[in-house]
């Protein structure tokens, strides 16, 4: 009975936990999938909160919001500091104007990330105000005629970061009225 006793307990706290784990993971699946269903791109929406290791484990707005947040601030910081290379080897208009607006767009995200704490409306607007500054670089490509297919991409990253943040920070916002 020893080494069956034992197989069977290993066995029923194994289930145990397996089953335990879904109600969570269901949760974390719907929440994230209504979020990205009013998003302006479902499919990447999922693909970029599915991307952070906590999503999975996550069944409040409030820290999926953290999430998307910390998402996006790494995501825009990173592209302000690629435009900054481009821009040291061609001062271009353009690249000065991106450069200075994603200065913009990350100082925004960072703003909601604090904000979501004490003033959710405040959050909202700061993440619309980021998807508008990611407006602005790439309307500065375009009115120059300049083609720089990475930054557009980026500017699409950071409107849809926009559009979370948006989505999420509004919710909350809901919420806390009710």
């Amino acid at each position: 009975m020893g080494s069956q006793g034992h197989i069977t307990l290993v066995l029923a706290f194994s289930l145990l936990l397996f089953f335990n784990s879904f109600p969570l993971t269901n949760a974390s699946t719907e929440l994230v999938e209504g979020i990205c269903n009013q998003t302006i791109d479902y499919a990447n929406c999922l693909k970029a909160l599915e991307s952070d290791s906590r999503t999975p484990k996550t069944s409040h707005l409030k820290d999926l919001a953290k999430i998307a947040l910390e998402l996006a601030i790494a995501n825009t910081t990173e592209s302000k500091a690629y435009i900054d290379v481009l821009l040291a080897k061609n001062r271009t208009e353009p690249l000065k104007v991106c450069s200075y607006r994603y200065l913009l767009v990350v100082g925004s995200f960072q703003s909601a990330r604090q904000e979501l704490e004490s003033d959710v409306k405040v959050a909202s607007y700061d993440t619309r105000i980021a998807g508008e500054d990611a407006d602005y670089c790439e309307n500065a490509l375009v009115s120059a005629g300049v083609q720089v297919p990475s930054i557009s991409t980026r500017n699409s990253y950071a409107k849809l970061y926009s559009s979370i943040g948006s989505e999420i920070t509004d919710k909350l916002s809901y919420n806390k009225r009710l």
